[in-house]
């Protein structure tokens, strides 16, 4: 075999290895994603935003049909939450209190309304927010742990995220009913913070300025807040038989006594009320602290008359408690030319350390910080006194 036949192979794969391959063509990527005018003048768009090259060199209008249909489908899915909100077993805790033991007092006897209101939580998160927070408020007070904290946060957001609702353009009759629902639930977590009584008189107009958006309560859920069913609610209550306590005459009678004193401070003008809420409008404070004692009496009256199905004694005691805690709060700030008018809410109020017993008719030490009674055989305190003593 001869050198150059030997050479000739490597040399043509040498030559062949060298030789460059041709380069595919590149194929044309086509997209449905441009502009409608670069679509209409059958054009390549650029599919820049806010406004493609071509529309942007020429002056035409730039729009995008396809990121307005995602957007629009986007917004469809909002309900189903990409990041949703985590709760934790204190939550469950929270909400089974509140359904049971925390809900409102107010309609009377509404038990059913709250389990009803309770449903529209799992649509808007604010109305789920504000029960939690006040089974957490209401709780806190009921036994040893602290839940003041994880109570305000819950507080916080149901605030946040109603504001946002409210704003809204057009609610809907489920909207309107569950910004109702938060707003009541709203107000009564405040009578359960040592520091809620200014809250809790902004959130109670609140109450009524958010009711008269909803419309006629009669087509809602909450139709017993309404004149004609919520007047045979109270009248059940006003009513009395031949075998009426002297206690709860002795009250009523001492009660009255007491707002006749203060009667002459009706005649401030409209300006001065609108200050109503001021702790240094010290008129208001005065007429702050009988409301409060009306309340204590009137919440005793819906316990005994409504028990079974009403808010219970564990949110009687905690309301009342936390009465005490604002009249006393109520009559350290008051001059000395106003301490006159608070004396009958104070003397009163200072009574409330004591639970009422309905069977004995005495009032039993009541522990304020935790709501529930300690108290032994002979250390009772009985209200029915001799007009001498009495309070």
């Amino acid at each position: 075999m001869s050198e150059s036949s030997v050479g000739s192979p490597a040399t043509g794969a040498s030559t062949a290895l060298t030789k460059r391959k041709p380069m595919p063509r590149k194929g044309h990527t086509k997209s449905r994603a441009g502009c409608v005018c670069c679509k209409r003048r059958k054009v390549k768009c650029d599919e820049v935003t806010p406004q493609c090259g071509s529309c942007q060199r020429l002056g035409l209008p730039c729009e995008y049909l396809g990121k307005q249909n995602r957007s629009q489908s986007s917004s469809v899915a909002r309900p189903l939450r990409t990041t949703p909100t985590m709760y934790d077993a204190n939550d469950m805790n929270f909400f089974r209190h509140f359904l049971f033991e925390a809900y409102p007092p107010l309609p009377i006897d509404g038990f059913t309304v709250w389990q009803q209101a309770s449903k529209l939580s799992h649509e808007y998160e604010f109305l789920l927010h504000a029960m939690l927070g006040l089974g957490a408020s209401h709780l806190g007070l009921l036994t040893p742990t602290d839940y003041n904290k994880v109570a305000l946060k819950h507080r916080v957001t149901a605030i946040r995220e109603l504001n946002s609702h409210l704003s809204k353009p057009n609610i809907s009759k489920s909207g309107g009913e569950a910004a109702f629902a938060a707003m009541l639930v709203l107000t009564f977590q405040s009578s359960y913070m040592a520091d809620g009584m200014v809250d809790f008189l902004t959130m109670v107009r609140g109450c009524w300025l958010v009711g008269y958006g909803v419309g006629d309560l009669e087509q809602t859920i909450f139709k017993t807040f309404a004149r004609s069913s919520y007047y045979e609610k109270i009248k059940v209550l006003a009513q009395q038989d031949d075998t009426v306590h002297y206690l709860d005459a002795l009250i009523a009678n001492q009660f009255c006594a007491s707002v006749r004193r203060i009667a002459p401070f009706w005649d401030l003008t409209s300006n001065d009320f609108s200050h109503f809420v001021d702790p240094q409008n010290y008129v208001s404070q005065l007429v702050i602290m009988h409301t409060l004692v009306l309340d204590f009496v009137m919440s005793k009256k819906a316990i005994d008359e409504f028990g079974k199905t009403g808010i219970g004694r564990h949110g009687y005691d905690c309301r009342r408690a936390m009465a005490k805690v604002w009249i006393e709060e109520i009559q350290g700030r008051l001059p000395a030319e106003y301490q006159e008018y608070a004396e009958w809410p104070v003397k009163l109020v200072k009574s409330l350390n004591y639970s009422f017993d309905k069977d004995a008719e005495v009032w039993e030490p009541f522990l304020l910080s935790r709501g529930t009674a300690t108290l032994s055989e002979t250390d009772t305190l009985s209200l029915v006194e001799s007009p001498a003593n009495s309070i």
